[in-house]
């Protein structure tokens, strides 16, 4: 039985915490006027869109910023592939040019060899 009064003022105090809320709210409304806590209400929502807006300008900023920057990563890697290609074409000459110079250099042995016996 006490457990039912408890249980029960406990729900009249919810239910007194309940109205004292709408009376205060109804009070402040009948105070200041529909219209001023409507212009309150939206200077709220105005305020919360604003940051949004500029968190979202943040981030587009931020995305604009690193498509640069990957743009001018991909130029970089283009100009180092087109200087490696440079680069293995100039080895692969100075390749030919030593062997070329080394058989001459065998050759012109063989043909002194040749001539001292």
């Amino acid at each position: 039985m006490e457990y039912s009064r408890t249980r029960m003022n406990n729900f009249k105090t919810a239910r007194m915490n309940d109205h004292s809320i709408i009376m205060a709210i109804s009070a402040i409304i009948g105070a200041l006027g529909i219209k001023e806590v409507w212009g309150i209400i939206q200077k709220k929502m105005d305020i919360g869109a604003k940051k949004d807006e500029r968190e979202e300008n943040l981030y587009t900023t931020q995305i604009m910023n690193l498509t640069e920057k990957i743009n001018q990563l991909e130029l970089k890697i283009d100009n180092l592939i087109t200087e490696n290609t440079h680069l293995k074409i100039k080895i692969v000459k100075m390749e030919n040019r030593i062997i070329r110079n080394a058989k001459n250099k065998v050759s012109t042995r063989r043909y002194k060899d040749e001539e001292s016996k």
